[in-house]
């Protein structure tokens, strides 16, 4: 079954401020691929160590949004390795 393509608007100007404490809702985020990435690690053999590598973080300890939108990045790319592509944009492409 091919992959769907999910545009995701820009954020609004302000949004988001690397330096500012997340809120509730970014930490329950990293919190949830936290257990994400443990079940992920248990059911497969691939990625052991980058896994590893985000699993010695302790979202916690994040104090920035800046210091949140590095790990969600990192959590996402292993939990999201056969992710579509973006597309050109042009049909048939």
């Amino acid at each position: 079954m091919p992959s769907i393509l999910v545009k995701v608007p820009d954020p609004e100007p302000g949004s988001f401020n690397h330096k500012r404490p997340p809120g509730t809702l970014l930490r329950s985020q990293t919190l949830h691929l936290q257990e994400a990435l443990l079940r992920h690690k248990n059911e497969t053999d691939e990625h052991k160590k980058e896994i590893d590598e985000v699993l010695a973080i302790d979202p916690r300890n994040l104090k920035t949004e800046g210091e949140v939108s590095s790990y969600i990045h990192k959590a996402t790319a292993i939990l999201h390795t056969h992710a579509a592509k973006p597309s050109s944009g042009k049909p048939g492409k």
